[in-house]
């Protein structure tokens, strides 16, 4: 028998997620919406023909997995209690929130969190994941469902916050350097039917060569692509030049200093 997942909050990633497990996970999937503001962030027919607007979904639900955002989190978790089933896995992918925030209002759940990132649509997502009070078979199935979306990882719940802005967000940071290679090629001369599938193919060939020459650091990787007076020597040097490193650092510990702070909201209502 398939397992009841109810998903609150039919926001982007909810809807990457919800895309995903509709296509290949073994359950039977609710998304639990206040409005019709779904419709506005491209759900297609058969996703939207799962968004219920009844709050009484979560009830008997193996797993609620909580997607809203971290300031409207206690006033759903509020709004949700009397219905929740106290066998219900909580499953929280709201940024900065803590497992003890969340066990605050409900004391006796089993409580995970986790931060996939936006690429769970397409099953590339990167995911750190913490488990609380969660049995072992509980754990394989949660895991099972979350293999689905991308790579998983298990992690103490104090790096989450880091996980969360370096590799939830981190889809947005390739994107942007991707828009400067697409700028950057059309202003060579390359044509813009081309220009972004080149791009996008020379990001993936470099990550899967990372991962297969994982023997090799990235310095020695560099090397192997940069040749003396050559193109890419050049253009190291002017990345230097502006102090690329360091700004690429203070934007990343910004997206650090942030995922702390959506925590940092009271407990109580």
């Amino acid at each position: 028998m398939s397992k009841k997942i109810v998903v609150v909050g039919p926001g982007n990633i909810a809807h990457a997620i919800v895309s995903r497990w509709l296509q290949v996970a073994d359950a039977e999937i609710y998304v639990l919406a206040r409005s019709k503001t779904y419709l506005t962030k491209g759900w297609r027919p058969r996703e939207q023909q799962a968004v219920t607007f009844d709050q009484n979904a979560v009830t008997n639900a193996d797993m609620v997995m909580l997607a809203v955002k971290p300031k409207d989190m206690f006033t759903t978790l509020e709004q949700m209690k009397p219905q929740l089933s106290s066998a219900s896995i909580i499953l929280s992918v709201a940024a900065g929130i803590t497992i003890s925030q969340i066990r605050q209002i409900l004391p006796n759940q089993r409580i995970v969190r986790t931060m996939p990132n936006i690429c769970s649509e397409i099953g590339t997502s990167v995911t750190g994941i913490s488990f609380d009070n969660v049995a072992d078979e509980d754990k394989s199935w949660i895991l099972s469902l979350m293999n689905l979306l991308g790579h998983v990882v298990e992690m103490p719940e104090h790096l989450l916050n880091p996980m969360t802005a370096l590799y939830g967000s981190g889809p947005a940071y390739v994107y942007v350097f991707l828009q400067a290679i697409i700028r950057a090629a059309e202003d060579l001369g390359i044509p813009p039917e081309h220009s972004r599938e080149l791009a996008s193919y020379m990001v993936l060939g470099a990550s899967q060569k990372a991962l297969i020459d994982n023997d090799k650091s990235l310095d020695q990787l560099i090397d192997q692509v940069v040749s003396p007076g050559g193109t890419t020597e050049a253009m190291l040097r002017v990345l230097d030049q502006l102090g690329w490193q360091d700004i690429m650092h203070q934007a990343l510990k910004a997206a650090g200093e942030k995922a702390s702070q959506l925590g940092a909201v009271p407990s109580r209502i």
